[in-house]
């Protein structure tokens, strides 16, 4: 048994009887796999609603400048005309470009399942 001596002459004290707090938990410091798995696509989850929020905005606000572009054209609104090589190819490259991205992000955000 551990015993101290006080100085001068003072009464012994039991060092045994002090616990110290336990520091390890009782939790594994670890996760397991399956916590890990689910913690992972939880993330994903997320992620994917906030992408696919963040593109669905893009492609409307695409879409209206496009709309907003026709009107300008059709109506001559301020005088604003186009040429209509430029129209098209506008158009064009527009529509390509939403598709190209719809594709991607679709592609990114819902893989298929494949082993």
């Amino acid at each position: 048994m551990a015993e101290n001596t006080k100085k001068h002459g003072q009464a012994k004290v039991d060092l045994d009887l002090i616990k110290a707090p336990e520091v390890v938990s009782n939790k594994p410091d670890k996760l397991t796999r399956e916590e890990l798995e689910i913690e992972e696509l939880a993330g994903n989850i997320k992620a994917r609603k906030r992408y696919a929020r963040g593109i669905f905005i893009l492609v409307i606000l695409w879409i209206t400048a496009v709309l907003v572009i026709l009107f300008l054209q059709g109506f001559h609104v301020g005088g604003f005309q186009l040429d209509d090589s430029v129209l098209l190819g506008a158009l064009g490259t527009t529509t390509a470009n939403i598709i190209g991205v719809l594709i991607i992000v679709i592609r990114y955000l819902f893989p298929s399942k494949k082993s």
